[in-house]
Parts: structure tokens; C-alpha cells; sequence
């Protein structure tokens, strides 16, 4: 039977200290199976972008589609980070 290995990661140490230790722990298994790294992040509060949208619309769309493409940079930058992790490990 086919194991796998996810790790979820964000922004804090303790998150690429688990991932450390499961390919310490559970190199065994990974070499012989896929490993998944998962990341998630809050979605972002845009409560306060209804103010922001009388009589300027454009605006507000533009600074929401800024708040997603920084989300995208950090969970490239993580999986960068963790791609590292794992180079340094085998």
C-alpha cells in the first residue's frame, strides 16, 4: 500500500521545523511515496474596502487584486523555502 506524506507550512519556523522532521522521521516512507507540501493562508478581510468603493471602484478592485498577487509571491516564496528544505535533506 502506497503511503503519502503532507506537510502544511506558513510563515513560522515551527511550520519548516515539522517539515524538517518528517523527512528525518518519515524519510523511509517519503522516498518510497510522494511527498505534499500544503500551504494555506487566511483570506484576506476586505470589510473595509466598501468605503473605499464609492466613487472609485477601479481602486478598490486594483487593491484587491494587489493583496492576491502578495499572497501568491509568499506561498511561492514558502514553497521555495520548503523545496530548499528538502534539497538539503535528499
Amino acid at each position: 500500500m502506497e503511503k503519502k506524506v503532507m506537510v502544511a507550512i506558513d510563515e513560522s519556523e515551527c511550520s519548516h521545523w515539522a517539515l524538517q522532521w518528517a523527512l528525518e522521521n518519515l524519510g523511509h516512507t517519503i522516498s518510497a511515496s510522494q511527498l505534499f507540501i500544503f500551504n494555506a493562508q487566511p483570506l484576506p478581510n476586505f470589510a473595509y474596502l466598501s468605503a473605499s468603493t464609492y466613487g472609485a471602484p477601479p481602486t478598490a478592485v486594483d487593491l484587491i487584486n494587489t493583496v492576491q498577487e502578495n499572497q501568491k509571491k509568499l506561498a511561492l516564496a514558502l514553497l521555495e523555502k520548503a523545496k530548499g528544505i528538502c534539497a538539503n535533506r535528499g
